[in-house]
């Protein structure tokens, strides 16, 4: 009990750090901005976002988040969005690149153009949010935080390899961003996937039918 009280001791000092805000302030401003961006293109070109979620589903399908009979398996989507948010996280080893970004943006125009579907098709924008917000109130911040640790990582790479004066040792680095994706990440990943598999469609179909 001693380790994880330490543990989140260190986690708590890590996430009060300056340093690591300013990169979580960054992307969570970006992924807003991508959002609106995503909306703009997705009016602008509804067909093209017609075509874009077909292709998006049958990403979900070959995954095997849902079932044949439309169900989706809650280890599924879980496992499915932990790989995600661990992979753009360890993008951050590659330098000079920042690929998390990449990431930040994908989610961020999927969901404007989600929202732009919505609107082009005349369908309640309150069932849009119906279908986001249960689940994302802990998935989203999953996703920036794990984006975060990925820029926060890129940046340290770039930072030792230029020899800057302001690098950190990397293995203080990977400590501190190890504890943030199990200690935080990992636990909204959990959240989010029980609240969209059993909430989400009952709120759904709440609005839907009310």
């Amino acid at each position: 009990m001693s380790w994880l009280n330490e543990q989140r001791d260190c986690l708590r000092e890590f996430l009060r750090s300056g340093s690591f805000r300013r990169v979580l302030r960054f992307c969570t401003i970006g992924l807003l901005v991508f959002t609106v961006l995503g909306a703009v293109a997705g009016t602008m070109a509804p067909d093209a976002v017609i075509e874009l979620f077909e292709e998006f589903m049958d990403q979900v399908q070959e995954a095997g988040v849902i079932d044949e009979n439309g169900n989706m398996s809650v280890f599924s989507l879980m496992l499915n969005n932990w790989r995600a948010m661990l992979v753009s996280a360890l993008y951050g080893f590659i330098p000079f690149l920042f690929l998390p970004v990449v990431s930040l943006f994908a989610n961020g125009a999927m969901l404007g153009m989600l929202a732009a579907f919505y609107h082009a098709n005349n369908l309640p924008m309150l069932a849009f949010f119906a279908g986001i917000v249960p689940h994302g109130i802990f998935e989203l911040p999953a996703l920036v935080i794990s984006i975060a640790c990925g820029v926060y990582l890129c940046r340290s790479m770039c930072r030792v390899i230029l020899k800057s004066p302001n690098r950190e040792p990397m293995v203080e680095v990977c400590s501190d961003l190890l504890r943030v994706m199990l200690l935080v990440v990992l636990p909204l990943v959990v959240a989010a996937a029980f609240i969209e598999c059993y909430i989400t469609p009952v709120v759904m179909e709440f609005v839907v039918y009310v």
